[in-house]
């Protein structure tokens, strides 16, 4: 099975990258092939709207493609930043509008059945539940488009305690990607 693992945020290897590694990491062990976007690295645009229809932008979303319609995972792992994900990984998800049935049956079709998902969020406040909310909008894609078992990973008080230093998030992490 194919393990898509796409990184938010500008760190290239901050604590929300460690995490993605770490799922990944598990995934491998199993025998998964796993693949890693960095949005950082990549350049993916908005979708305009223009006569009553909605435009896609030339971007490097056209590469990113091929990993998504043949994945059978996928770990979104996002910073918060001003209670909601950063802008790369808001963009991102906003372009799988793309698969999306009221864009095109056709596209949607191209979208593999049962995915299933990790997502990662990581930030500086100390109370693990205070963006619970990006959780659950996160979790639209799982209604969306009909993927299955999502799981999740909280990082708080990734100022003072960083990823690196808590070996029981990063075992979590690479216990979720085992059981992918």
């Amino acid at each position: 099975m194919k393990v898509l693992g796409i990184l938010g945020g500008a760190n290239r290897e901050g604590n929300t990258d460690k995490l993605v590694e770490e799922v990944l990491a598990g995934a491998r062990e199993v025998g998964h092939e796993t693949v890693l976007v960095k949005l950082v690295d990549e350049k993916i645009g908005h979708i305009g709207y223009n006569k009553g229809k909605s435009t896609f932008p030339k971007d490097d979303f056209e590469a990113i493609k091929p990993h998504l319609e043949a994945m059978g995972a996928i770990v979104i792992g996002a910073p918060i930043w001003y209670s909601t994900v950063d802008s790369r990984t808001h963009a991102f998800i906003q372009r799988l509008y793309y698969y999306s049935s009221y864009y095109s049956e056709e596209n949607r079709k191209r979208w593999p059945k049962d995915v299933k998902a990790v997502n990662i969020i990581t930030y500086a406040q100390s109370d693990p539940h205070y963006y619970d909310q990006v959780l659950t909008w996160l979790k639209t894609i799982e209604k969306d488009y009909g993927m299955k078992g999502i799981k999740e990973i909280v990082a708080e008080n990734t100022g003072e305690k960083p990823v690196e230093i808590r070996k029981d998030l990063l075992k979590k992490a690479y216990e979720l990607g085992r059981k992918l």
